[in-house]
């Protein structure tokens, strides 16, 4: 479909869909889905809240000065904006 938000990790991955665009797919489907492509932590609330259940990362943890530290708040992250749309962690 696209990716969630403009990345530099994949130069054909097309235009970003975003939020809204994947709100869309998530009407349209039950099945599970996953935010890809220019995911971080700057907007990764917005993939979950738009419906995403999960999110695939690449440049935000190894791009990081700390992988390790980067993966925790993205973990956090996650869970904090899955907690906002009422579900449990």
């Amino acid at each position: 479909y696209g990716p969630f938000a403009a990345t530099a990790t994949k130069s054909d991955a097309g235009a970003p869909v975003g939020a809204a665009g994947l709100a869309v797919v998530r009407a349209l489907t039950a099945l599970p889905l996953v935010a890809i492509g220019g995911v971080g932590e700057v907007n990764l609330g917005a993939a979950i809240r738009a419906g995403a259940d999960g999110i695939a990362v690449a440049a935000a943890i190894m791009a990081a000065a700390d992988p390790a530290a980067a993966s925790r708040r993205l973990r956090d992250a996650v869970a904090t904006a899955r907690a906002q749309r009422g579900e449990r962690a």
